[in-house]
């Protein structure tokens, strides 16, 4: 009986593992990596503190965990903007691109680190305003 009672107490004391109560618990809190209160951390493999140093290389603040397109999949999920991957026939405002010459959603058309007083840009973390980012590619 008191092996039993061991047992029993051991079970109510693990960490659980897919039991009925674990689905009622909180989610863990989502951290927002964009603006000014974001994680550097979340994409970049320098520390926010790093990055923030003048001593910090260039190019050592730029280097981050994933490609653009992984990195902004890794919470946006995998089915989100058009002619990712892709090369563009047409770039009049120089937008830039990955590595090989395609479009990718972070450096291409979105920066999360703009800063201007359009509300819109500034919501969708736009690397231009919409008239002139899609314009840039599109005739129309």
């Amino acid at each position: 009986m008191r092996g039993l009672l061991f047992v029993f107490a051991m079970l109510l004391t693990m960490p659980s593992t897919g039991r009925a109560e674990d689905a009622a618990s909180p989610p863990a809190e989502k951290i927002n990596p964009h603006g000014d209160k974001g994680k550097c951390e979340i994409c970049h493999v320098a520390s926010e503190e790093d990055l923030n140093s003048w001593f910090t290389f260039s190019s050592t603040k730029k280097k981050l965990h994933k490609d653009f397109n992984a990195l902004c999949r890794q919470c946006h999920g995998v089915e989100f903007g058009h002619g990712i991957g892709k090369p563009t026939k047409m770039n009049l405002e120089a937008l830039p691109m990955d590595a090989e010459g395609k479009i990718a959603c972070a450096v291409t058309c979105h920066n999360v680190h703009v800063k201007n007083g359009d509300p819109e840009q500034a919501r969708y973390y736009l690397r231009l305003s919409k008239d002139r980012l899609c314009l840039s590619c599109h005739k129309k």
